[in-house]
């Protein structure tokens, strides 16, 4: 991971835990419920939303920089994933080959999510859109590359949950831009 992503994503984090929320007698409590309708998988949205304490008081903008954390930690966790099956120097060619292509392409995934949360600060929800649509095309391309081989299954969870993570972020940021 480059090294302003990974300042910009600790200070996201940072700036979670130490900035004071919105106030419970503000918050709207259904947020996480509205946001999560939205989405194409309702009940996995929640269930994200719910493991994260910061999240319970969190205004819209502060669930997009969570969500967007979310992705992120998916996106390193994967990439750091492929890099361990690449160690394996018994693998098929062809799925060596599209692994290694993966290993780029996550790299591009995070880059493009790292961009999304600065875009997000910044109020920049058409450019948080561009970046997470890119980034969710990088990981389709990573998957389209087990093709022709039998490996496709090696990252398909993987990528699935990663795809609903960036979904959840793409409804937070339309609700943004309705605003």
């Amino acid at each position: 991971m480059k090294p302003i992503t990974s300042f910009v994503l600790f200070s996201l984090t940072l700036s979670l835990t130490l900035s004071p929320l919105a106030s419970v007698a503000n918050a709207d409590t259904n947020l996480i419920d509205k946001v999560c309708a939205r989405t194409h998988n309702k009940n996995s949205c929640v269930a994200v939303f719910e493991s994260n304490p910061d999240s319970k008081q969190a205004d819209l903008k502060q669930l997009g920089i969570i969500a967007l954390t979310l992705a992120s930690s998916k996106a390193t966790e994967t990439s750091q994933y492929i890099k361990t099956l690449l160690l394996n120097k018994t693998l098929d060619p062809v799925i060596d080959q599209a692994l290694s292509d993966c290993s780029d392409q996550y790299l591009d995934v995070i880059q493009q999510l790292g961009d999304a949360s600065s875009d997000l600060l910044e109020d920049g929800t058409k450019d948080v859109r561009s970046s997470v649509k890119a980034a969710i095309a990088a990981a389709q391309s990573c998957e389209n590359g087990f093709e022709e081989s039998s490996g496709r299954e090696i990252l398909l969870s993987r990528n699935a949950i990663f795809r609903q993570l960036c979904n959840n972020v793409l409804v937070i940021n339309k609700l943004l831009e309705e605003k």
